[in-house]
């Protein structure tokens, strides 16, 4: 005789089974503890019949258990920096995506050289103007559906560039592509409730380039300085720097009150940064090739940014976790085990 299937809330069910799975991301102590509570919450809100956890609950878990590693490792400022770091990456994203639409993508298709796509040089145009709704998103809707938003830009970054290649039309270049991607996975970690520069900073760093960028394409008289992706590379690479600039000046705004999560912030934006010289960068390190980089070239340098930056927060994590541990211990060891209270350390005469 078959056995009837155990509901959700029963010990052993499939779904109980996958989300004690996504629970491994905690740390090891915190799972013993607290495991079968989280798991028993999770179960006791999900409808009869569900095998799978949501998508919501997932990344609950999961963003829940790494905040509670880095607390372990002393690093709560990379999880306050977060929401920082997204919201440089979005504002990032609008303006560069503002500037392409006006310099680039609406200008005449034969300065590139390229078929047209309508009244636009590629259908990079959808990726920057799904870009610069999700901004506007950003500032009007709650911070849950910003995020969404976010996760819709950054699916039509991946998405848009091998779809046209599969109809036959062009796309924009991989050294603008790549760091669109970086700021795109920044950007899912938007603040939950943003104050009101968060939500002004998007459309306001939109709207200063797209002035700039109307003022220069008068003020050029016909001379049509930024013609095609290929003429963007310095300037895309001094919006990585000038982005690293601000968030670093934020930084040291919060460093003076012992708020290291600006810190954090530059730290995690390195990356995306330095994509957006990868194309200067490889021509400066191995030469060029008809103007532009050799692939192999570009490869190299894009690999050895990611790592660089991979590496770059991998120490700094590593180093404060060092430091907690350091001073835990100090902290035990002048703890008088019996009564709990702070000892005395004699000091030197």
């Amino acid at each position: 005789m078959n056995q009837p299937n155990p509901t959700p809330g029963q010990s052993g069910s499939p779904l109980e089974s996958r989300y004690r799975r996504l629970l491994r991301v905690y740390p090891g102590d915190y799972q013993a503890e607290r495991g079968d509570e989280i798991v028993g919450t999770y179960l006791d809100t999900v409808g009869p019949g569900r095998r799978w956890p949501s998508l919501n609950d997932a990344v609950d878990l999961l963003s829940a258990g790494l905040r509670e590693r880095l607390r372990g490792y002393g690093a709560s400022g990379l999880v306050a920096a977060l929401p920082l770091a997204a919201t440089a990456a979005l504002s990032t994203l609008v303006a560069v995506a503002a500037f392409l639409l006006v310099q680039v993508e609406f200008e005449d298709p034969r300065f590139a050289r390229l078929d047209p796509v309508g009244p636009i040089q590629t259908l990079g145009a959808v990726i920057w103007l799904g870009w610069l709704v999700v901004g506007l998103a950003a500032t009007a809707l709650p911070g849950v559906w910003a995020r969404r938003g976010a996760a819709v830009g950054l699916l039509l970054t991946i998405v848009v560039p091998p779809a046209a290649a599969l109809i036959g039309q062009p796309g924009p270049p991989l050294f603008v592509l790549l760091p669109a991607v970086a700021l795109g996975v920044a950007a899912l970690a938007l603040p939950a409730h943003p104050g009101w520069v968060s939500r002004s900073l998007p459309p306001l760093s939109a709207a200063c380039v797209t002035a700039a960028s109307v003022t220069l394409s008068y003020g050029e008289r016909g001379a049509n300085m930024f013609t095609s992706y290929s003429s963007t590379p310095e300037l895309l690479a001094m919006a990585g720097g000038l982005m690293i600039a601000l968030v670093l000046l934020v930084a040291l705004g919060r460093a003076l009150r012992a708020d290291d999560s600006g810190l954090w912030a530059a730290l995690l934006l390195v990356t995306p940064a330095g994509l957006f010289g990868a194309n200067q960068l490889s021509q400066g390190v191995w030469g060029s090739q008809g103007g532009e980089p050799t692939s192999a070239a570009f490869a190299v340098t894009t690999a050895s940014i990611l790592l660089s930056g991979a590496a770059l927060l991998t120490i700094a994590v590593a180093g404060q976790a060092a430091r907690h541990r350091t001073v835990r211990r100090r902290a035990l060891d002048s703890t008088c085990p019996t009564c709990g209270h702070q000892r005395k350390i004699p000091t030197e005469a």
